[in-house]
Order: C-alpha cells, then structure tokens, then sequence
C-alpha cells in the first residue's frame, strides 16, 4: 500500500450550532480543551476552532481566539496544529476578518475565498493579506463551496492574486 501523509483536521462545532442544538457541542475554552484532547488520542492532527461571544454566537473576537487557544495548548500542548477561522458567517467583512487574523497570528487559518475577495475590487488587499500570511508563515486553508468558488480559485491563483 502507498503511504501518503494525512492530516486529520476536526472541525469540532461550527459557527452556527449551540448547547440547544446539542448540549455536548464544545462552544467554552474548556469544552473545546477536552475535546481537542480527545480528538488528538483519536489520532487528529489539526483543530479547526471556531469560537463564540458570551451568548454563544459566532465572533472573531481576538481575546475569545486566545482564550480558547490557551486552553488547548493546556490541554494537548502544541501536539495539534490550532487553525483558526476567518468565517464570516453573514457577520463581517472581509476588512474585519483580515484585521483578525493580523492580530491574533494563529499557525493555520482556513479563509473563504467568497468572502476575502467576494470581488474583483477586493483582489488588491486580498493579494496583499496573503502575501502577509506567507510572510510570517501562517498556514492558509482555502475554503471552496462551490464549483464557482473553485473556478474562482484558479483564477485568482493564475493571476497570481493567490
């Protein structure tokens, strides 16, 4: 059998699911650490975090990333690669998930390419972020929902915008 590499990214919770939906969906910093515990004995690699705001709704909120992100460290310490994401779930625009990401430098960060550059006025500042990501070696995850978003994709990548 040919062996490849794997990585196993667990996407835990989502940004729109709560307790009411499920009560054992890990939405707190400590719910999230045992969780990724748990995840990393399952044999995963890579948690994709979403974090909530105090009435448990979907934020980018900074402080909330580096709460949550302490609590894994805690918990599995740096055994699991912690990618933050940058979804804007109806909320924010792309100016506000980029200034995010800037701010908190998570290791990995999954980005929506309809939503970093929903079009083609937003390509400049989407080319510079990502040049910046490459820069201080954040590992992006493209994010393509659509058979658009990936014909979209490799336009951006052919006019080197990606």
């Amino acid at each position: 059998m040919n062996r490849q590499p794997l990585i196993i990214n667990v996407a835990p919770n989502g940004a729109r699911r709560t307790h009411a939906d499920h009560p054992k969906l890990p939405i707190t910093p400590q719910e999230l650490a045992e969780t990724a515990k748990s995840c990393l004995q399952a044999g995963a690699a890579m948690l994709h975090l979403h974090v909530r705001d105090v009435q448990g709704g979907h934020t980018l909120d900074v402080e909330a990333y580096r709460a949550a992100m302490a609590a894994v460290e805690k918990a599995v310490g740096k055994e699991l690669i912690v990618q933050a994401t940058s979804e804007a779930v109806g909320l924010y625009r792309p100016e506000q998930q980029m200034a995010m990401v800037r701010e908190l430098r998570p290791e990995a960060v999954s980005l929506a390419v309809r939503e970093i550059a929903p079009a083609a006025s937003d390509e400049p500042k989407a080319a510079d972020f990502l040049a910046w990501l490459v820069g201080v070696g954040i590992h992006p995850q493209f994010i393509l929902y659509s058979p658009g978003d990936i014909a979209r994709f490799k336009d951006l990548l052919e006019r080197g915008v990606v």
